[in-house]
Parts: C-alpha cells; structure tokens; sequence
C-alpha cells in the first residue's frame, strides 16, 4: 500500500481504509484496546480497579502526543507505512479515541452504581421512617 497524502482524506472511513489491518503493531494495538475493555467489564463491581483503570487510561491519552511524536521518529522499526502525522489523525483515531470510550464507559458505569447506592438509600430511610412513624403509633396506643 502506498501512503496517502493529507488531501486525499476525504472522510474518517477513507482514512480508516487506507491502513494496512495485518501490521503485528496494529493487531497489538486493537488486542490492546479489547484488553482494556475487558478489565473494564471485569472491575465493573471494583471501584478502586477501575478508578486505577480510568486513570491508567486517560494517561495514555494525555501522552499520546508524544507517543505520536516518538512514533513519528522511529516508525521503521515497527511498521511497513509512515501512520504517525503531525496533526495526530492516526493516533488520534487508533489509540485515544478508543481508550476515551472506555473511560466514558467507565463514568456510566460509575454514574449508575451511584445511582443505584441512592434508591437503596432512599429505601432505607423509607423503611426507617415507616417503622419510627409505626412505633410512635403504638406508644400513643398505650
């Protein structure tokens, strides 16, 4: 395959297309990615695993510029085609947008717990006001 040329680009998908898919790094890559969301679906009940998760995550994203950039210098060693641009498309659409994914995942995932701890709170007050209010009601019995 030959590398296409910034103007060529006329959609993610056109780009998308143009990637060699059986490169060992880019299989790796995706394997990856299945990993993290793996761990994601694993820890889903551990909020400490997943917060080191989310936060393991969103460091890759942070540095991914300089992933980029290092990538950019020694692309030879590991890969048949130039992917690593100056703008970051590449990078952008094969390692962070997947990892962000799965940190919104993540959040949903959390935002529902959250959820559920407030109508099992909110049960409980209910019950131990019923019972505070039945109790008052047999002392006025008396």
């Amino acid at each position: 395959m030959r590398p296409v040329a910034v103007d060529e680009i006329t959609g993610i998908w056109s780009y998308l297309l143009t990637i060699d898919w059986t490169e060992t790094w880019i299989l790796c890559l995706l394997g990856f990615h299945l990993l993290c969301y793996t761990l994601i679906y694993i820890t889903r009940r551990t909020g400490a695993a997943q917060a080191v998760l989310f936060v393991f995550m969103l460091m890759v994203v942070y540095f991914s510029e300089n992933i980029n950039e290092k990538a950019a210098e020694h692309w030879r060693l590991f890969s048949k085609q130039q992917y690593f641009d100056s703008n970051g498309l590449f990078i952008s659409l094969l390692l962070s947008t997947p990892l962000l994914l799965g940190c919104m995942a993540i959040v949903m995932l959390w935002l529902w717990e959250v959820s559920q701890l407030m109508v099992s709170l909110k049960t409980k007050q209910i019950q131990r006001q019923a019972k505070k209010q039945e109790a008052e009601q047999k002392e006025k019995k008396k």
